[in-house]
């Protein structure tokens, strides 16, 4: 068909290139309303029906008002309308012998403006509108789909927020220390069945956390897109673990002299000194890093760096163990894979973490250094 021929199409284009928010939706409810017989006694109702359906402001009608008359008006087009189908009706009985026929056109419907289109185009236009309510249909029917096959979360990481919380909290030593402040029911409770009479209760010293952990966080470099997943891992250890004593410390590929208190690596302590506070009794030491494994190197600077370190911190510091969120089928032929023979190291994966938390408790009977070569 020709899109020339449908009806007002040339007022709908001209109303969009002058900016109104029209789509086939709006020309759509035009159309299902020339074909009800809306609009099509004379321009005064045609102009009623299109301000009603498409103007939604002021500055709207100014335009409407300029595009109707110019378009409408002065070219004296007449606008097609989409009737409905007329019904034929049956004869009455057999023996009136009369059959209804339609009613001739009288001169005052032939002087309409608004004159009934060719057959063709009626069908034409009713294509137009079926396919405007597939392709709508459609889009609903794949939007429907999309939102139950994909679920938005932040969960993505390998071990979830949850899972790190439940972890971090195996590795909390409570014992009771201080004055006696808390009551403990159950003391209480047997003294008055002994006694017979409430003389006073029985208190106990609070429960305190006396694990120590350190925490520390290789940054930048080849651990730029594990920033997140570290993060998550610090904010576990101090806010969902409830470990107290938790000290996050921050280097870059290995600590030498000094670790930092920031992600940036500006507010810096020196490891002597930070080993110095440690009670090698309560002290556990968790270390993240991928240990060059994420660029499948090897640097034997490197190893020798670690070993060192980790020979100086042997003394202060009771249980170690290393996350690596590279996966181990990676470690191998790489500085990680070196790293490992000296450090128990894991995986940064459920297991993983639960493993090294275990190790961390004291639960593994092997030696946390295996040596140095």
């Amino acid at each position: 068909m020709i899109v020339d021929e449908l009806p007002l199409i040339e007022l709908f284009s001209q109303l969009r290139e002058a900016g109104f928010p029209l789509g086939i939706d709006e020309y759509k409810l035009l159309l299902e309303a020339l074909q009800k017989g809306f609009g099509t006694s004379d321009r005064t109702s045609l102009y009623r029906l299109c301000k009603t359906l498409w103007v939604k402001s002021a500055e709207d009608k100014r335009l409407f008002d300029y595009h109707f008359e110019l378009i409408v008006k002065e070219s004296q087009e007449a606008i097609p309308a989409i009737p409905e189908k007329p019904e034929i009706s049956a004869p009455e009985t057999e023996d009136s012998g009369i059959i209804e026929t339609a009613p001739k056109l009288t001169e005052q419907t032939s002087e309409r403006i608004i004159s009934a289109p060719h057959p063709e185009l009626i069908e034409a236009i009713e294509d137009e509108v079926q396919a405007a309510k597939a392709v709508m249909q459609a889009t609903n029917k794949y939007e429907a789909i999309s939102d139950r096959q994909f679920i938005l979360t932040s969960e993505y990481f390998p071990v979830t927020r949850r899972q790190m919380k439940q972890s971090w909290r195996y590795l909390r030593r409570p014992v009771r220390e201080g004055p006696p402040v808390e009551l403990d029911v159950e003391a209480t409770v047997n003294q008055i069945g002994r006694q017979g009479i409430l003389l006073s209760p029985v208190l106990v010293p609070r429960r305190v956390n006396r694990s120590q952990l350190l925490l520390l966080i290789d940054r930048d470099g080849s651990m730029v897109p594990f920033h997140d997943l570290s993060q998550r891992l610090a904010e576990t250890a101090v806010r969902g673990g409830r470990l107290g004593n938790a000290g996050i410390y921050y280097f870059q590929n290995c600590p030498v002299d000094y670790l930092y208190h920031d992600p940036y690596q500006l507010e810096a302590e020196k490891i002597d000194r930070l080993l110095a506070n440690l009670r090698p009794e309560k002290s556990a030491m968790l270390i993240f890093s991928d240990a060059g494994a994420a660029r499948g190197g090897y640097s034997e600077e490197r190893v020798e760096l670690t070993a060192a370190f980790l020979q100086q911190i042997k003394a202060k510091v009771r249980y170690v163990a290393w996350l690596n969120p590279m996966p181990e089928s990676r470690w191998e032929g790489t500085t990680a894979g070196k790293v490992a023979r000296l450090v128990p190291m894991f995986e940064m994966a459920r297991r993983g973490l639960q493993d090294a938390i275990g190790l961390l408790r004291g639960k593994s009977q092997s030696s946390v250094f295996v040596g140095t070569e």
